[in-house]
């Protein structure tokens, strides 16, 4: 395969994590749900992919020591499409548990090992467009996984069946692609935080977006019914946040292409600020409320695509495995207490507790951001 086609099989590995775990996720609490578990325990499944996640980054300097980046790609879609699969054959709440972490251990391997890849060999005039390109597909796929639920039931096998097909073009592509990475190596578990303190900024933009994906994911349907709409024009609100996260990107990325980096940073999170803060003001006015929710999921996802954007910026090599580990720890960590602190949030401030968490977050990355900004001159994208 031509290398300049290689991004798109970067962005099949993000195509796979995106669908498995936006369907996976609430299938096995449905069925969870459905046989009588307790809350706890479809809570602790809930968590289980994030906690595979962790366990995979920790894995990571090992195997990138053994083994090249292809071996391991393959691994993780291989045992992505095996662990989605046996979810078909299986009633047991042990097994189902099991095939939870498994899960989360495999998607955790891709989206380190893809969003090094895709940034490694995109040239830096078209970063930007590629990184929005693979964060929408991974949008647009993760919404896709509830939109098969939902056309073939919690009880029927045919959604799982569809998301293990989609495994296969993916390896195709890894198969026909030369997955050659310079300095491919991944330093020791606490190497891959490092970045953090190295570029607060885009750590803390990684985070912020987790936190908002998680918990607008779990919580904007009980917001929007405490301000008095319905239950299906709640759900709607959800689809709103993430259709504007999902085809807004690739119009960021070019322009992200075309200006300073640091300002188109800035410029998102003040938007998202802005617009957390005038929420409950904006639910009430119909036609605001629809275009403010598409523009507050774009500015959010621009966030968290600009902190990619930049980790390929400023790091090469083993750092930029390292740094994608470290992203992508703050990603499941994020995934985590998004929606505990989301909902602690609404239960101490209602009915607005959500948007002031999310308000808070996203003044903690600024506080970074503008301090980051200030720090450096002169500017550069």
């Amino acid at each position: 395969m031509s290398r300049r086609w290689e991004p798109v099989a970067a962005i099949c590995t993000v195509a796979v994590v995106g669908l498995v775990t936006g369907l996976t996720v609430p299938l096995v609490s449905l069925r969870l749900s459905g046989g009588g578990a307790a809350a706890a325990l479809i809570g602790a499944a809930a968590a289980l992919p994030a906690v595979g996640i962790l366990a995979a980054v920790l894995c990571l300097g090992p195997l990138t020591w053994r083994w090249r980046i292809k071996p391991l790609l393959v691994v993780g879609m291989a045992g992505s499409a095996v662990s989605t699969g046996l979810l078909a054959v299986t009633g047991s709440v042990p097994v189902l548990l099991v095939l939870r972490f498994a899960v989360g251990v495999f998607a955790g391997l891709l989206l380190v090992l893809g969003e090094t890849w895709i940034n490694a060999i995109t040239a830096e005039a078209t970063r930007g467009r590629w990184i929005a390109v693979y964060t929408s597909v991974f949008t647009l796929c993760q919404v896709s996984g509830p939109g098969l639920l939902a056309l073939f039931g919690s009880a029927a096998q045919w959604s799982l069946v569809v998301a293990v097909l989609t495994h296969v073009p993916g390896i195709a592509l890894l198969v026909v692609s030369s997955c050659e990475i310079d300095g491919f190596k991944a330093g020791k578990p606490i190497a891959s935080l490092r970045f953090a303190r190295s570029a607060p900024t885009i750590a803390l933009a990684v985070l912020m977006f987790s936190f908002f994906d998680s918990a607008v994911l779990a919580l904007l349907p009980l917001y929007g019914i405490a301000h008095g709409h319905t239950e299906a024009i709640a759900v709607l609100m959800v689809g709103a946040v993430f259709a504007g996260d999902a085809l807004l990107q690739v119009p960021l990325g070019w322009w992200a292409d075309h200006v300073d980096r640091r300002r188109l940073h800035l410029g998102c999170a003040v938007v998202v600020l802005l617009l957390a803060l005038g929420m409950p003001v904006l639910l009430g006015v119909s036609v605001l409320m629809w275009p403010a929710l598409v523009v507050l999921g774009a500015a959010a996802g621009g966030v968290y695509t600009l902190g990619l954007v930049r980790i390929g910026q400023d790091f090469t090599d083993d750092e930029l495995v390292d740094a994608n580990a470290g992203a992508t720890v703050l990603w499941a960590l994020g995934s985590l207490v998004g929606p505990l602190i989301g909902s602690a949030a609404l239960n101490l401030l209602p009915p607005d507790g959500l948007m002031l968490a999310l308000a808070a977050v996203t003044a903690l990355f600024l506080t970074a951001a503008v301090a980051d900004f200030r720090a450096r001159a002169p500017l550069s994208r």
